[in-house]
């Protein structure tokens, strides 16, 4: 799964969908920053989170997601940012 940020709540692409209503009620709930985040994720659902806030707890264990078809990642193969 991409990860273009790291998981500083800078992108979407690990947007990921949560495919059980039961676990997805289990998570925290999204900050401000991963709702901003998720709006541009491809393929918003009513489940989806951002993978790299999805914290593993024991009470999640069986949980299933699914990827979208697509990511909306500005980064392409080979590109290396210029320092700031």
């Amino acid at each position: 799964m991409p990860g273009a940020c790291e998981g500083s709540l800078a992108c979407s692409t690990c947007h990921v969908i949560v495919t059980d209503m039961e676990y997805y009620n289990k998570l925290e709930d999204p900050t401000d920053e991963e709702n901003d985040m998720l709006d541009l994720a491809f393929g918003l659902t009513e489940t989806s989170r951002l993978g790299c806030q999805v914290i593993a707890k024991p009470e999640l264990n069986g949980m299933r997601i699914a990827l979208p078809a697509a990511t909306r990642n500005f980064a392409v193969d080979g590109y290396v940012p210029k320092p700031h």
